[in-house]
């Protein structure tokens, strides 16, 4: 399995921090090359150092599908011109900032958050291609934070319901998991980055956790 585990600045917070698709990588500004390196190996990605709206939380302010990306409207001028100049799309999400947890999306499709407003939940359709349901995960609005998804799997939160779970399966149309991870977070979404070739973890994700983790990523390694 091709799954690593990484802080950054002492936090194991990976998908608060960074947002990835099977392109790119946003990652803080701060970030040591080593780290960079682990990233770009693990995932296979081209790894952008970059703040959003003056920010580092790239994975709370972004959420991505190949070389789209949808980010925060407050992103300034400078963030803007350095993603479009290594061939990144950009939407920008009119009053919302924190579009990275209030969206989970892969090829198939797509989960989004009720808190987006319906014009804005059809422009997002529209600038990624694919079809965005409108549901509630756990209890939870936070469809980015509660949801991971890749083209091979998806990670869920611990109390998501089996109804909610066929629902997933039927929009990403793979199988998934529900776990936690950094020893105990629900929110998969905050501590993991994954997309079609690796994922990396939280330093503080147990041995169990990281078992789930690679089943929910990786079904088809776990069929017998």
């Amino acid at each position: 399995m091709n799954i690593k585990t990484l802080s950054l600045r002492g936090s194991p917070y990976m998908g608060i921090f960074c947002s990835v698709t099977d392109n790119f990588a946003l990652v803080p500004g701060y970030i040591q090359p080593k780290e960079l390196k682990r990233i770009e190996e693990t995932l296979n990605v081209v790894a952008i150092p970059t703040t959003i709206a003056d920010a580092h939380l790239n994975g709370i302010l972004a959420k991505g599908l190949g070389n789209k990306f949808a980010v925060a409207s407050t992103i300034e001028d400078a963030e803007e011109k350095l993603l479009i100049k290594h061939g990144i799309e950009l939407h920008k999400v009119d009053d919302i900032t924190a579009i990275g947890n209030l969206l989970c999306i892969q090829k198939n499709g797509g989960i989004i958050s009720p808190l987006i407003p319906e014009i804005e939940h059809r422009k997002l359709e529209k600038f990624f291609g694919i079809t965005l349901h409108s549901i509630t995960i756990a209890k939870s609005e936070l469809a980015g934070s509660c949801t991971l998804a890749t083209e091979k799997g998806f990670l869920a939160h611990p109390k998501t319901e089996p109804h909610e779970m066929e629902m997933l399966e039927k929009i990403f149309k793979v199988p998934g998991m529900t776990t936690t991870a950094n020893y105990g977070d629900p929110f998969p979404g905050n501590s993991i980055l994954a997309n079609s070739y690796g994922s990396i973890v939280g330093e503080r994700t147990s041995g169990p956790e990281l078992a789930r983790i690679d089943e929910g990523l990786h079904p088809a390694l776990h069929l017998e």
